[in-house]
């Protein structure tokens, strides 16, 4: 791997997850979290475990909150000089902002992986849960090929290289805007009252809340701190939503437009990707646009986005 000795500076469940899955793989990882019964669980998992950052570390991921994030940077970054910053929050624009606030963008490199549960803290913590998964790795003027290569080897990723207010808007979309309408639809099944509901309730209704009325805290992080971003694909949704409500009063619109939306499902649950082998990853990421990277059998593949 790119890094030799990492800090983890938080150890909920996407932080505690890195650090275990970096654990096994014999690297050298501390747990950094202000939480003492948080730093004796992760120490009963088997990993070593400090109260500030060492001042050996050449990566420091930062797996915190994202306004502990951004208030801690500037000591973070002094702790350990010559580390290289990463950010796995699902916020990109913010960070990158206050690190260029304080001269810190030559160091930072955003990630963000693309996997998760609807529980939170250290207790669920698994260290195969960011494996196989798709992480966002955000362009900049800091170390991104050493980040992406240690993504792909640490996490066998697919990772998807864009710029940070890129990522904030398709993290709207996909992500956030999900834990929108999934808290939308709990509220209006409770509010209804109706107990045959709950009784019901299966497939389709666990699916659609499975993220909805869980840690409000991180749900509100999370939507708030990407607001610039998630307020127009809302309005989009409000919008979509009053089409539905006026055709379900007229059948055959209805029907057309499920079928629209069945016939163009493909372009975002199967994209078409086009690998080729990739030799020179600086040059690759030279590249414009949207770029993915992933491991082949014989080395690193590359791919645009479309």
């Amino acid at each position: 791997m790119t890094f030799a000795r990492t800090a983890v500076v938080g150890a909920g469940l996407i932080g505690g997850s890195l650090a275990l899955r970096l654990r096994d793989l014999g690297a050298d990882v501390v747990v950094v979290d202000p939480d003492a019964a948080t730093r004796d669980a992760a120490a009963a998992a088997g990993l070593v475990v400090a109260e500030v950052v060492p001042a050996d570390r050449d990566l420091v991921v930062l797996a915190a909150p994202l306004d502990v994030i951004v208030a801690a940077l500037p000591a973070l970054a002094a702790a350990a000089p010559d580390a290289v910053l990463v950010d796995v929050g699902s916020v990109k624009g913010t960070v990158r902002d206050a690190c260029r606030a304080h001269g810190l963008e030559h160091r930072w490199v955003g990630a963000h992986p693309m996997a998760g549960t609807e529980l939170s803290g250290f207790g669920h913590a698994d260290a195969g849960l960011l494996v196989d998964a798709s992480w966002a790795v955000t362009r900049g003027p800091g170390p991104v090929a050493d980040v992406v290569d240690w993504v792909v080897a640490a996490f066998a990723a697919t990772v998807v290289v864009l710029d940070a207010d890129a990522h904030d808007r398709a993290v709207a979309l996909v992500s956030h805007a999900p834990h929108v309408l999934a808290n939308a639809l709990l509220e209006v099944v409770t509010g209804a009252a109706d107990p045959a509901a709950a009784h019901l309730a299966a497939g389709s209704f666990r699916d659609g809340t499975r993220v909805a009325g869980r840690d409000p805290i991180r749900t509100r992080n999370m939507l708030a701190d990407n607001a610039a971003a998630l307020g127009p694909v809302v309005d989009d949704l409000v919008a979509v939503l009053q089409t539905y409500r006026r055709e379900l009063d007229d059948a055959a619109a209805l029907a057309e437009h499920l079928a629209r939306v069945s016939a163009a499902a493909g372009d975002v649950r199967r994209p078409v990707v086009a690998w080729r082998a990739c030799g020179d990853l600086g040059a690759a990421l030279a590249e414009p646009g949207v770029l993915l990277v992933r491991g082949g059998v014989s080395g690193l593949e590359v791919a645009p986005a479309r």
